[in-house]
């Protein structure tokens, strides 16, 4: 009696989104596609549609699970902090985050191109919703809009300058992040005099 032993797949989506997430760091959003993603597995592009829809869901889910990754980072090094310090750690966090993660940092980049209930918008408000549990006064704050957005403007722009020439040392970009975000959070002399 001969038996013949034939190779079980154990793809999962945990292995899928690994995949597309090494996939984007190394060679790019625009080649990261279905059938790109289904070769580097080793598999059919049919296969890829038992755990995701399309192209677009599978970059939803990835960029999700990049920020599920975050948001767990910031509640670990939130813990007993609170007001302006909470907030600047909140910010030093999402910002050390995305020049680490250059996938969800590209993913991030590409927002407007993801749907309002895809997974990838759904991790994001939770974070938005951590930040504006801060204990911040906020009567002279920025909103937390113009916050993130000051945060991911300097991300977007270092991660674009990278190889560039730089004009700061390290230790002077981490002074003037901060006061970025000193700025945006505390109440100038000129304001409270108005």
């Amino acid at each position: 009696m001969v038996v013949i032993m034939t190779q079980k797949r154990t793809l999962d989506l945990d292995k899928v989104l690994a995949k597309a997430t090494e996939m984007i760091e190394s060679r790019g959003l625009s080649e990261t596609t279905m059938p790109n993603l289904a070769k580097a597995l080793g598999v059919r592009s049919q296969s890829l549609y038992h755990y995701v829809k399309n192209r677009s869901q599978l970059l939803s889910l990835v960029a999700a699970s990049r920020i599920r990754l975050l948001y767990q980072d910031l509640l670990k090094q939130l813990v007993g902090l609170s007001g302006h310090e909470a907030l600047f750690k909140f910010a030093d966090v999402v910002r050390d985050r995305l020049l680490e993660d250059q996938a969800l940092a590209t993913l991030l980049y590409h927002m407007d191109e993801f749907s309002d209930d895809s997974e990838v918008v759904k991790e994001v408000v939770k974070i938005l919703d951590l930040g504006d549990q801060l204990q911040v006064d906020t009567e002279h704050v920025v909103s937390q809009h113009a916050l993130v957005g000051a945060v991911l403007g300097y991300v977007f722009l270092d991660r674009f300058t990278d190889g560039q020439e730089k004009v700061e040392s390290p230790r002077e970009a981490e002074e003037n992040y901060h006061e970025m975000v000193w700025r945006l959070v505390s109440p100038s002399v000129q304001q409270s005099n108005a």
